[in-house]
């Protein structure tokens, strides 16, 4: 539901229906700070109509009506972070073709003032970005400089561009490469949608880098940035207003913990933090949190049902395989399914996985200290020079899209 008018400036979030309640919550702190912008949602799944009709006021898009080319493919090739992430650019370009200015903001941020003085740089630039830092910070806590390293300098929970030629020149690049390459691979180079962008002030004009602290304030800047009230409105760092918090892998039901993905802070360390998280929680389970949490991401199944696993979705972006981008892979005679049942990658033994981070390594213990132990035999067996070399292998070949075909 795209304004048919043009219209100067608009705003839009990427989501799958899991993260509706995020989406909606920051589409009610964005509509109180600029009532007159359109604001919209793309919703990362297959059209759920009673969902739809839920929300007659919302500005609902579904991603399988924004026109991507090779549409079925891409959903296959990646997953939820993967494809969310990845349709960011077309988006962009889609909603620039009725709009002069467009904000993309991450489903998990929150405008607390107006981002007015925003759109306002992109009256004479091109782009607008904010890095993740502007402080160096290398304290054996995550995040920090190697991390911004392995993902990217900028943010891209948050990005604004202009319909300018060099914007949407800039756009184009940008999602070619994101389609081909949006990985989420950091051991192989690329990070999704986010790392693409280190290259943009290099290779564009007009990229304009917002160092204003107020926006986009988020776990991994909290080593240089402190919150407080003055009046009644949130100020960071005692000097300019808080327009934009990112509440990146926050868990409501922990909000002291500040985010899932940050070891600097202990959990209610940062007592500046404690009003904010606490009503972002509220407002969180205000919008159904609990139930659209629990939604399943409708493209990590085939129509049949059969869920298509993490290794599956590598193999099919593997170019050793050769599959044609122009089939649909979904349909019961494709390439992909002929190849995936003649493998046992598809069917009732192939179960959803769940998604691991680094704080999961714990548990399997017991599994590290046997490849320990196979690992020492190898540098026997090898020698250093031949075991340096193995090493090196494995780090190529950690990635299926690297492995020869089964």
């Amino acid at each position: 539901m795209i304004e048919d008018r043009i219209a100067d400036r608009a705003a839009f979030t990427i989501c799958a229906c899991n993260y509706l309640a995020q989406a909606l919550v920051l589409r009610s702190s964005f509509r109180r700070q600029h009532p007159d912008l359109a604001f919209y949602i793309v919703i990362m799944g297959r059209r759920d109509t009673a969902l739809e009709a839920s929300y007659p006021e919302v500005r609902l898009i579904w991603v399988e009506d924004i026109g991507l080319p090779s549409f079925a493919a891409h959903s296959v090739r990646f997953d939820i972070i993967e494809f969310s992430t990845n349709v960011k650019p077309y988006c962009l370009m889609m909603l620039l073709e009725h709009h002069k200015q467009v904000l993309y903001l991450d489903p998990d941020t929150c405008v607390f003032d107006t981002l007015t003085p925003v759109y306002d740089e992109l009256n004479s630039w091109n782009v607008v970005v904010t890095p993740a830092t502007t402080t160096p910070i290398l304290d054996g806590h995550r995040p920090d400089d190697i991390e911004f390293l392995r993902v990217g300098v900028f943010n891209l929970g948050f990005i604004g561009v202009a319909s300018t030629e060099e914007g949407l020149r800039f756009l184009r690049w940008w999602s070619d490469r994101c389609l081909a390459y949006g990985f989420h691979e950091t051991q192989t180079g690329v990070f999704v949608d986010q790392k693409w962008v280190n290259l943009a002030p290099c290779l564009f004009s007009g990229v304009k880098i917002l160092k204003d602290p107020g926006i986009n304030m988020a776990h991994w800047n909290l080593h240089e940035r402190t919150l407080s009230v003055v009046d009644g409105c949130y100020w960071v760092n005692g000097t300019v207003p808080l327009r934009l918090f990112h509440f990146s892998s926050f868990d409501p039901s922990q909000p002291h913990r500040i985010a899932n993905r940050q070891t600097r802070f202990a959990p209610g360390n940062r007592k500046d933090l404690n009003e904010i998280l606490a009503k972002y929680a509220e407002a969180l389970y205000s919008e159904n949190y609990e139930e659209f949490s629990k939604i399943d991401y409708s493209f990590d199944y085939f129509p049949s049902g059969e869920y298509i696993s993490p290794t599956l979705r590598r193999i099919y972006a593997n170019p050793s395989y050769a599959f044609d981008i122009t089939e649909d892979p979904t349909s019961s005679d494709s390439a992909l399914m002929k190849l995936s049942r003649a493998h046992g990658l598809l069917g009732s033994r192939v179960t959803k996985a769940k998604r691991l981070t680094a704080h999961d390594i714990g548990q399997y213990s017991s599994y590290i200290k046997i490849i320990g132990f196979i690992l020492k035999i190898l540098l026997k067996l090898l020698g250093a020079n031949r075991y340096f070399l193995l090493m090196r292998y494995l780090g190529h070949v950690s990635s299926i899209r690297n492995q020869p075909p089964l």
